[in-house]
């Protein structure tokens, strides 16, 4: 399992050869290091080409999320998840 950035707002959640895209944003505050994971964007898993695989599973989605959240963690970053 990988996780890094594909732009400036989003994650790659890499595992056994596919990719799930995240949406990752700002927490509100100017001086706030924080980061807002978008639950919702966590739809698809992808292929090394980017073509969709197959959809990503409530358990699946729920296991990204705390992979993103223990990764910015582990940077001393604030980081929550919303719908």
């Amino acid at each position: 399992m990988s996780i890094d950035w594909v732009d400036r707002e989003t994650l790659a959640y890499r595992s056994d050869g596919l990719s799930v895209l995240v949406w990752v944003d700002f927490e509100a505050g100017f001086f706030s290091r924080g980061r807002v994971v978008h639950k919702d964007s966590i739809k698809d898993w992808l292929d090394e080409s980017g073509s969709v695989v197959g959809p990503v599973s409530p358990e699946e989605r729920d296991v990204i999320i705390a992979a993103v959240m223990a990764h910015y963690a582990n940077e001393g970053r604030a980081c929550t998840a919303v719908p």
